[in-house]
């Protein structure tokens, strides 16, 4: 679950600075579970850097618990930048 959560807040982000009709395609991707984690997650992408093709995109998992977030996960991903088919 960590996994499909960081992967798509890193994708949407790079979505929103890629060119007009283009879809995102994961190249690279790599995530360090840092804790256990509860099922209430969410996650944070972060474009480190943009392009017109490529963009390069930090994770960070959290988890709610006790009215806290914790960090239970955090990666770096590659994305390709793809025409509509």
């Amino acid at each position: 679950m960590r996994e499909r959560v960081a992967d798509s807040a890193g994708g949407y982000a790079a979505l929103t600075l890629m060119p007009s009709g283009a879809e995102v395609l994961t190249v690279l991707y790599k995530l360090n579970l840092l804790a256990p984690a509860d099922d209430d997650l969410f996650a944070v992408g972060t474009v480190l850097r943009p392009g017109r093709t490529l963009a390069v995109c930090r994770l960070e998992v959290f988890s709610k618990s006790g009215g806290r977030n914790h960090l239970v996960a955090a990666g770096q991903q590659t994305l390709i930048a793809t025409a509509l088919a």
